[in-house]
């Protein structure tokens, strides 16, 4: 866990997907973040006393606002690799100064240059439904949930030919125990650029999943590539 401490502030920075901001229990807290999967960037700071920030770019532009609101990557694009900076303020007086990283890191398969770009999960009922049919939660509720999917998103150019990339992802329980992996396998079309691969596990009846915050990882070719954490209330 990275922390930043000044004498009147603590700043701590977290990525994710979208809004609202995360609760504490779920932010996983960094000083270096992907390119392609950071969606969202987060400063927490510890103060009793109204703060705004601004987030300096490599590129020398600034964004100001509240802190422990969100910033979004320019355009919907990837985040410019670089060194960036916050400053928070309060009253008109700085506050505390953190540095952070965006870096392109290689591929999470360099045939192909094929980038994890996002992990999601969803309930399930019966069959995995179809994409457009998924409904992503961060949280989901221990009474009625029975089977919880777990989706990657993968981007890429088109690779002209057949790949079938191997995936294992597996649940953290809120006590520390590891569910069995969930089998994946990502078998994009040679014209697609970029796709999805899912799979799920639990029970046919509701309420198996104790309630608690859980964290998933997947796996490709045995290395993690990316990890992110869900409710389950």
């Amino acid at each position: 866990m990275a922390i930043l401490t000044f004498d009147e502030a603590t700043i701590r920075l977290f990525e994710q997907a979208d809004g609202p901001v995360l609760p504490v229990s779920r932010r996983i807290y960094s000083t270096r973040f992907d390119a392609t999967r950071t969606r969202k960037l987060a400063v927490e700071v510890s103060a009793a006393i109204p703060v705004s920030c601004t987030l300096t770019r490599p590129d020398g532009t600034t964004e100001s606002q509240d802190a422990n609101l969100l910033w979004g990557a320019v355009a919907d694009q990837d985040w410019l690799p670089g060194n960036y900076s916050v400053e928070c303020l309060a009253g008109g007086k700085s506050i505390g100064k953190a540095a952070f990283e965006i870096a392109r890191g290689p591929p999470e398969v360099a045939d192909g240059d094929i980038r994890v770009a996002a992990v999601r999960v969803f309930p399930v009922e019966g069959q995995l439904p179809a994409r457009a049919m998924r409904k992503y939660q961060a949280i989901l509720a221990a009474g009625s949930t029975s089977r919880i999917g777990i989706e990657l998103e993968f981007t890429h150019a088109p690779l002209g030919r057949t790949l079938k990339v191997p995936v294992e992802c597996y649940f953290f329980w809120p006590d520390g125990q590891t569910s069995p992996p969930v089998v994946l396998s990502y078998e994009p079309e040679p014209t697609w650029a970029g796709g999805y691969s899912a799979g799920a596990m639990g029970w046919e009846q509701p309420g198996n999943w104790p309630a608690g915050v859980y964290t998933i990882t997947c796996s490709i070719y045995g290395q993690p590539v990316i990890v992110d954490r869900f409710d389950v209330n």
